[in-house]
């Protein structure tokens, strides 16, 4: 049973953290367990997370900054420095043990505009550690994904939608208007050699001809005028005929 809750609880957090994506928040990653015991002994309840980018967390006082669930006590959001773990400015949003995804998104973003007054630092408790376990695993199964066999595992749905959603910003960004600016942006050579290595990792990891046609235009109008921005626009181009195929 422990096993089965912690994969159920990895699919509900998939399914927050698909909410936040879809709201444009820097989500890296999720993570989830069962009933575990501390290195004190201490026992445990069922607990999921929700990591963000490091340049995220620094917005709010750097440090540790991750959205937390725990069976007994719904989600929270912390920050923590150093070894505190996550008490030092956690706020809990008191919305019940298991919040719809986007009732979670709607507190991270009252967090971001004023932290100090959402939410409550005082840790409600729903139901009671340890028990009712038969209960919260089904209390968890409308998370589960509609494709099971594909998406069994929490990390590899996580993963699918994390790609989604950051091709999706992507191909906005590129589309946001044919009468796009320029912008004055000095790079050193090396500095530009380190983003097309990046661009060539992503399209390793993610092969779709949005990174390779980006990074070909950065490349070809290295040192040029700002003419050549115009001149070397395949990505744009791309972008723009993806979005005229959409229904």
């Amino acid at each position: 049973m422990s096993a089965e809750l912690s994969r159920r609880a990895g699919h509900y957090a998939a399914a927050v953290a698909e909410r936040l994506l879809e709201a444009d928040l820097p989500v890296t990653g999720i993570h989830s367990c069962g009933p575990w015991r501390d290195t004190d002994g201490e026992y445990l309840d069922v607990e999921a997370g929700i990591s963000f980018t490091q340049a995220f967390q620094d917005q709010y006082g750097g440090g540790d900054c991750s959205l937390h669930w725990a069976a007994t006590s719904g989600w929270c959001l912390y920050t923590a420095m150093g070894q505190d773990r996550y008490l030092s400015g956690v706020r809990w949003p008191q919305a019940g043990p298991l919040p719809e995804p986007r009732l979670v998104t709607a507190f991270v973003g009252a967090f971001r505009l004023d932290p100090a007054k959402c939410g409550s630092i005082e840790q409600p408790y729903y139901r009671q550690e340890g028990q009712d376990f038969p209960f919260l695993l089904d209390s968890l199964a409308p998370y589960l994904p509609a494709q099971p066999c594909v998406f069994e595992e929490p990390q590899i749905r996580f993963a699918e939608l994390h790609r989604r959603a950051y091709e999706k910003r992507v191909h906005r960004a590129l589309v946001s208007g044919t009468s796009d600016s320029l912008t004055h942006l000095y790079l050193r050579q090396g500095e530009l050699t380190a983003l097309l290595h990046l661009l060539e990792y992503a399209e390793s990891t993610n092969p779709i001809a949005l990174n390779r046609l980006l990074a070909a235009d950065l490349s070809a109008r290295a040192g040029q005028p700002p003419e050549a921005a115009e001149t070397h626009k395949r990505a744009l181009q791309e972008a723009d005929h993806r979005r005229r195929q959409e229904p």
